[in-house]
């Protein structure tokens, strides 16, 4: 069997081993072995196939029989994956199979952004017109697609850094409800939180993440920002309290006004 897969240019029995010991741990969180045999095959398929075709790329990749699609394809909307428990079980799996991971100051590392991938399909959910930001004049500015946001962990690896990829969602064009009011930041805090990661790390992300709603998020989680603000950019100090009697009027909320460029230029009052 070995020499059959090495003639025919597939990889050796030894990584498929590698393979099924990764995905192995994330039995737990699916409800039927039959669901997890299916998952395994989805994800050896994506891990092989030649070309981006959805199911049927799975299904050729792996020289399937056609009348399995139908199952692979219900996989994917199964109830019996649950996929918050999928996802922190992942997330250990990286950590055991990568044991060098990028450290700053003890914590790991965690890098995320926003991905926006254009799609064909008119009748695709989640598909929505989306704007592109780019100097690029090959580049549109309105395109049809999905907007993602992942995150991924750097991991040293092959005398260089990777980024393991942890979550990706689909954050805009899915509505449960009228009533959600959570933005972009909100989702994003919510994939970190997702994630389960047993240790503090720094989460570094580019200006669109430089908030306060990001920042103060990320502390209540342990967690620190990393990100890239403008020389200009300003915070304030809390209010002093007031030993006279109040005046009329709302109490001050902010204090002081303080340059951000002139707190990260004083190294010795960081507590690092």
């Amino acid at each position: 069997m070995d020499g059959t897969m090495r003639n025919q240019g597939r990889p050796h029995r030894t990584l498929w081993n590698a393979c099924w010991c990764a995905i192995l741990p994330l039995r737990a969180a699916l409800s039927y072995q039959a669901t997890f045999m299916w998952f395994a095959t989805i994800v050896v398929g994506m891990m092989v196939r030649s070309e981006l075709r959805g199911v049927t790329s799975i299904v050729r990749a792996l020289n399937l029989r056609p009348d399995r699609y139908n199952p692979l394809r219900r996989c994917f909307h199964s109830t019996a994956i649950k996929l918050d428990q999928l996802t922190a079980l992942w997330v250990q799996a990286v950590l055991r199979l990568f044991t060098n991971p990028v450290r700053v100051n003890g914590r790991l590392v965690l890098v995320g952004d926003g991905v926006k991938a254009a799609k064909r399909g008119r009748k695709m959910p989640a598909v929505k017109l989306l704007h592109q930001q780019s100097n690029c004049s090959t580049k549109p500015e309105y395109i049809m697609g999905h907007s993602l946001q992942a995150v991924a962990l750097l991991v040293n690896a092959a005398a260089s850094v990777f980024a393991v990829p942890l979550a990706i969602h689909i954050h805009e064009g899915v509505v449960w409800s009228n009533r959600d009011k959570r933005t972009l930041l909100d989702k994003m805090l919510n994939l970190i939180s997702s994630l389960k990661v047993p240790e503090p790390c720094y989460f570094v992300a580019d200006t669109y993440y430089a908030a306060g709603k990001v920042v103060n998020g990320l502390l209540r989680q342990g967690n620190h920002l990393v990100s890239r603000v403008k020389s200009n950019a300003v915070a304030f100090l809390p209010a002093e309290p007031q030993n006279r009697p109040r005046k009329r009027g709302r109490p001050r909320l902010y204090g002081r006004r303080v340059r951000l460029k002139f707190l990260a230029a004083d190294v010795k009052s960081m507590d690092v």
